[in-house]
C-alpha cells in the first residue's frame, strides 16, 4: 500500500464533477446514506459549540490530566480499575492514531531495527521509512483464521537477532481486510509474547477501528493486557479522529501500559520531547471535544449515534459480502470494519482498470481495497458484480 491513497480519492472527487456514477471507495472515512461525512450530527454541534478558551490557547504537549484520565477510561472501559490495579499506565496526546505510531517508530527504535508485521497491512512503511527501520513478515490468514503458526515462527526468528522488538497488532477490524482476532487467537498472541523473556517486547496495539467492531464485548481483548509480563510494553494506538469521525481533527493519543514503573514513565517522557519536537502539541479544538465526549450526558448521545452508524456499516458489509459470494468473487476474510479486499492477481492494474470505469479503490498486495464505509447501500447493491466483470474475475 505504498500507493497515495488521498490522491486516488482526490482523482475521484475530480471525476464526481463530471460524471455522476463515480464510486469512491478509496478513503476510510464514514458517510451516510444521503452522503453527508462524519454521520455524527452530535460530534458536529459539540464542534460549534466550544468556546474561544476551548480552542485557542496551547494546550498541554501531552493533554493535560483531564484528556489523560479520560481517554484511559474510554479504552479501558468496564475494566479500568482491574487494568490499573495491575499496571502502571501513562498517556500521551498524538495528532490520530497515526501520530502514535509515528511516535513508537521514533522513540523506541534504533535506526536499521527491523518491526514485526503482517504481510496485509496499512502502509506502516510509510512511518518505518521516516524513522529508517526494515520491515520483517509473518503471513496474517491461515484459511479463515489468523496464522499463528507464522507469527510464532517469524517471531522466533526476529527475536535472535534484535534485542528489541516492536510487533504491530491491528484489531478489531483490521485495516485492509475487515479481519478480526477472536479473543483466543488474541491470548495466544500474548502469551507468545510472554515467552520472549531474552527481549524487550514493544506490544503496539493499533485498535484504531475499536467502536466500529460487531463483537458482542469489543473491549473484553483489552482486558487481557495484565497477563503480560514486565519485558512487554504495551503501546495503544488510539484514533479519536476515526472514533469520532472527525478526521481533519487530528485526536489520538498514546496509551503506554506496562509492569516496569519506571519503563513507563521514561517512556513518557520520551512521548512528550518526541511531540515538543515534532508537532509541538496535538490540536487544542481535538483535546476539548474528546473531554466534552467524556461527559456522560455527551458520551450517551454520541453512542446512539455510533450505533446508527454501526448499523449502516454492517448492513453494507454484509450486503458487498453476500452479493461476492454468490458469484464466487473472492476476498480475504472479513468479519467487521470498514473495509474489505477483492482478491486479484495484479492489483496494480487492476484499480486502474476499476478507475477507467469509475471506481476508485486501493491497490495493495494481493488485492482491491474497498472502504465500504464511504459507500451507500445502493452504491454498494451489484458493486460486486461490477468488479468482477471489469476485472474479468
Amino acid at each position: 500500500m505504498a500507493v497515495d491513497i488521498l490522491k486516488i480519492s482526490k482523482d475521484a472527487q475530480a471525476a464526481s464533477k463530471i460524471y455522476d456514477d463515480v464510486i469512491d471507495a478509496s478513503v476510510g472515512m464514514f458517510y451516510d446514506e444521503e452522503k453527508n461525512i462524519g454521520g455524527m450530527p452530535t460530534v458536529l454541534k459539540v464542534i460549534k459549540a466550544l468556546s474561544d478558551e476551548q480552542m485557542l490557547p496551547y494546550p498541554a504537549v501531552d493533554g493535560g490530566a483531564a484528556f489523560k484520565k479520560n481517554i484511559q477510561s474510554w479504552v479501558f472501559g468496564a475494566y479500568e480499575k482491574d487494568i490499573t490495579k495491575e499496571m502502571y499506565v501513562n498517556v500521551c496526546a498524538t495528532p490520530g492514531g497515526s501520530g502514535a505510531i509515528a511516535a513508537t517508530f521514533s522513540v523506541l527504535t534504533e535506526p536499521n531495527d527491523y518491526i514485526f508485521v503482517s504481510d496485509i497491512r496499512w502502509q506502516y512503511e510509510r512511518f518505518a521509512d521516516r524513522a529508517n527501520l526494515r520491515i520483517f513478515e509473518h503471513e496474517l490468514f491461515d484459511g479463515d483464521g489468523f496464522n499463528m503458526t507464522s507469527f510464532k515462527k517469524r517471531l522466533d526468528e526476529l527475536c535472535k537477532v534484535q534485542k528489541r522488538v516492536v510487533v504491530i497488532v491491528n484489531d478489531p477490524c483490521h485495516n485492509p481486510t475487515g479481519f478480526t482476532l477472536s479473543e483466543e487467537e488474541f491470548k495466544d498472541i500474548l502469551e507468545t509474547l510472554n515467552q520472549k523473556h531474552d527481549n524487550d517486547i514493544v506490544f503496539l496495539y493499533d485498535l484504531a477501528y475499536l467502536e466500529y467492531s460487531h463483537e458482542t464485548n469489543n473491549r473484553k481483548k483489552i482486558s487481557m493486557l495484565p497477563m503480560l509480563e514486565p519485558h512487554v510494553l504495551t503501546i495503544i494506538g488510539f484514533s479519536g479522529s476515526k472514533t469520532f469521525g472527525v478526521y481533519g481533527m487530528r485526536m489520538g493519543a498514546a496509551i503506554i501500559i506496562g509492569k516496569n514503573e519506571k519503563l513507563v514513565a521514561e517512556t513518557h517522557k520520551k512521548y512528550v520531547n518526541e511531540a515538543r519536537g515534532s508537532w509541538s502539541a496535538t490540536p487544542t479544538p481535538a483535546i476539548e471535544l474528546f473531554n466534552q465526549f467524556a461527559e456522560p450526558e455527551y458520551r450517551a448521545l454520541f453512542l446512539k449515534d455510533l450505533d446508527k452508524i454501526n448499523t449502516f456499516v454492517q448492513k453494507r458489509s454484509q450486503l458487498f459480502v453476500e452479493q461476492a459470494k454468490a458469484i464466487g468473487l473472492k476476498t480475504h476474510p472479513f468479519r467487521s470494519g470498514f473495509y474489505i479486499v477483492v482478491l486479484t492477481k495484479n492489483p496494480d492494474q487492476d484499480y486502474l482498470k476499476l478507475a477507467e470505469h469509475r471506481i476508485f479503490a486501493v491497490p495493495m498486495s494481493g488485492g482491491v481495497r474497498f472502504a465500504l464505509c464511504s459507500l451507500n447501500l445502493k452504491e454498494i447493491d451489484g458493486l460486486p458484480q461490477k468488479i468482477k466483470h471489469i476485472l474479468d474475475l
